[in-house]
């Protein structure tokens, strides 16, 4: 009877200690590794080194390199059940590699928009 109530305290013990979840100042930890790196300059040579982050935050265009050291902190952060913060994210237009480094492809204003309408004319 002793024993079972000491493998039970045990076990329950070990469910407790092991648990994956990280503390906050872990997770906010991670989380600003993530934004350091894919803040960083993202050098390329050709369109295909580029693709969209996926964490954190909204979608930034990246490097294969950058792409590659940022999914193991992202999956450490999962893991560890931290909580992503709720924000509102635009889809994100094409990356593609611009002098050297990976850029968003931002759509261009049509002439003439933001104009005010009207008859006016100014001669």
């Amino acid at each position: 009877m002793f024993t079972r109530v000491i493998v039970i305290v045990a076990t329950l013990g070990c469910m407790v200690g092991c648990s994956n979840k990280l503390e906050p100042k872990e997770c906010d930890g991670l989380r600003g590794k993530g934004f350091d790196l894919i803040n960083a300059a993202q050098h390329c040579n050709a369109d295909a080194d580029c693709s969209q982050s996926a964490w954190p935050g909204c979608a930034r265009a990246v490097n294969a390199k950058t792409a590659a050291e940022v999914a193991p902190l992202a999956d450490k952060f999962k893991q560890g059940q931290c909580e992503e913060p709720k924000m509102q994210c635009k889809a994100p237009p094409d990356a593609y590699c611009k002098q050297g480094l990976c850029v968003h492809r931002e759509k261009g204003v049509p002439e003439g928009a933001g104009e005010p309408a009207g008859d006016i004319i100014i001669k």
